[in-house]
């Protein structure tokens, strides 16, 4: 597994600007969401779990914990409000604690037959072993889909922006952080679940250093509840 997944990186690595070689990861995530019960599906709940391994896919690197409840204002909008448990485990340091409170809106801006296009604001504040500040900080991602006809498979890529909106004790500043971009595709595997994969883009801002410039492979398993 670990041969494959590092021999399509390198395939990727091709048509990507050469400084965007820092680091080959594998990102793998697992979401459940949907009503809570059956007699009102106004009131949602929000699951994920993510294992990320880094430093060429020889180690775990990053592990997310992510429940949340939500409620659907209407068939284009639902709001979130939630709590991540984050560990980061850098080559030679101890694991790092990230505890978040987060709130989100999702929504629907755009629908046709050629596909969709959706949105999701995420508002975090972090608590950061590494001082005593909060930091605050926005995520917008845009994702559009385009199922392919008589098939199970849709296209679809995607993209999240991350902006601090404080300084901080430890280390943060205020402004841009990291940009992900993702391409690739999604298959149902039954009516509600669903299996996605693809080529994900990661440039991270280091303060005091060059930026991290990651090729990643992504594969997310979700269900709906």
């Amino acid at each position: 597994m670990r041969s494959f997944v590092l021999g399509l990186i390198s395939v990727l690595m091709l048509v990507t600007p050469a400084r965007a070689q820092d680091d080959v990861q594998l990102w793998t995530a697992l979401s459940v969401n949907g009503p809570l019960g059956d007699d009102d599906n106004r009131f949602l709940l929000w699951f994920d779990a993510h294992a990320r391994y880094s430093e060429d896919v020889s180690r775990l690197g990053v592990s997310i914990i992510r429940p949340g409840v939500g409620y659907k204002v209407n068939n284009r909008l639902s709001v979130w409000l939630g709590y991540a448990n984050v560990l980061s485990r850098a080559d030679g340091r101890d694991t790092l604690t990230d505890n978040r409170i987060w709130q989100q809106a999702t929504y629907t801006l755009a629908r046709g037959p050629w596909g969709s296009i959706s949105g999701r604001t995420r508002l975090e504040q972090r608590f950061l072993e590494a001082g005593d500040d909060t930091a605050h900080r926005i995520r917008q991602t845009f994702r559009i889909s385009k199922p392919l006809p008589n098939s199970k498979w849709t296209l679809t890529a995607w993209n999240e922006t991350f902006i601090h909106l404080n300084d901080t004790d430890s280390g943060i500043e205020a402004g841009y952080n990291q940009n992900r971009a993702f391409v690739g595709a999604n298959v149902a595997l039954s009516k509600k679940i669903k299996l996605e994969g693809g080529y994900l883009y990661n440039n991270i801002r280091r303060v005091g250093a060059p930026d991290s410039n990651n090729n990643n492979i992504s594969i997310a398993l979700s269900a709906k509840l």
